[in-house]
């Protein structure tokens, strides 16, 4: 098993740390001091890592994206280009890996960026209005984009606006143009989108601790039914983070009460509550799910885990853990 793990630099982090796993304990292979890059993704041929930082490529205001090259098994910086607003904290590629598409927490806006060859930004798009919660949604928060599968439109999904905003890009150009959106309950506070079968899509909700089905017809997002990702009772603060889909199973993790929530897709479609396990670590952030169940968690508080989990048996557990300073992101090789 071979990953990478993004980190807080400002939580004592590394930056970006490429690690192994031999099947019985981590091995750092190396690191590169990259400021919070707090979200990586790797190009469909895997020779190409895309990060974003919370900093600019020359201290001006805002942050950037960088693109890295893996040479000799090692990362080798090849550009490094400015978002234009500050607090990038999510990223995609275009269907065709022709254009990069940021997510600015902080400054609630879309960034886009040529890639063939690689180049400034083209496009900076800014999201208005505020929500009901005083202080996480007193205005625009993008926190996520991504494009709805087998389509040339971009989701962007907007914590403090409760919104799924949605694109059509131009292919030719990688320019958007806002096409529609999709609301959702107020303060909710909705994170980052996973896709499924059967044109199905899955919200996980920060601020509500909550995961929502979605239906996807064409370029319309239409919400089915939500659910809680935490136990009836629980008291404590919790917000949710990263959600993904495996099989027949959506998993979503709660920071806090520092678990991953689980649901089982049934045969029509509906979910099902699968469980509630601990992710043996605090503050799980980012998680990757293997083909065989085990399951790689990047948790906030100090470490990166690995949990084998058995659907059948509803049941999870560590097997193995590895200190890393405000780790926030797993980005594993897909052929591990």
């Amino acid at each position: 098993m071979f990953f990478f793990v993004g980190t807080y630099t400002r939580l004592g982090g590394p930056g970006i740390a490429s690690c192994s796993w031999d099947g019985k304990q981590f091995h750092v292979e190396q690191t590169v001091a990259l400021p919070n890059p707090t979200y990586l993704i790797l190009s469909l041929s895997q020779d190409r890592l895309y990060a974003i930082s919370s900093d600019t490529a020359d201290q001006s205001e805002g942050g950037s994206y960088a693109m890295f090259e893996r040479t000799g098994g090692q990362l080798v910086m090849r550009a490094r280009y400015n978002t234009g607003a500050a607090g990038p904290c999510h990223l995609c590629l275009s269907p065709d890996e022709r254009f990069l598409y940021t997510a600015n927490y902080a400054s609630g806006t879309l960034s886009v960026f040529p890639l063939d060859p690689p180049g400034p930004r083209i496009q900076l798009i800014r999201h208005q209005g505020h929500s009901v919660h005083p202080n996480r949604q007193a205005g625009a928060h993008v926190h996520h984009v991504s494009f709805l599968p087998g389509t040339r439109t971009l989701a962007a999904v907007d914590l403090g606006l409760d919104q799924v905003v949605l694109y059509r890009q131009d292919p030719h150009t990688g320019l958007l143009e806002r096409s529609g959106q999709m609301d959702t309950p107020p303060g909710l506070g909705p994170r980052h989108l996973a896709y499924g079968p059967e044109h199905s899509a899955y919200l996980v909700h920060e601020l509500g601790n909550a995961v929502s089905r979605l239906a996807v017809s064409g370029d319309t997002l239409i919400m089915r039914e939500t659910w809680p990702t935490l136990p009836g009772g629980w008291q404590g603060e919790n917000t949710c983070a990263a959600i993904r889909v495996t099989g027949s199973h959506v998993i979503a993790s709660n920071r806090g009460h520092d678990s991953l929530a689980v649901f089982q897709i049934q045969s029509d479609g509906m979910l099902k509550p699968a469980g509630i396990f601990g992710s043996n670590g605090s503050l799980p952030r980012d998680f990757f799910i293997f083909p065989d169940n085990r399951i790689l968690v990047a948790n906030q508080g100090g470490s990166v885990t690995l949990l084998d989990w058995d659907p059948a048996a509803a049941r999870m557990s560590a097997s193995a853990a590895l200190p890393m300073p405000g780790a926030v992101c797993v980005c594993p090789l897909p052929e591990a």
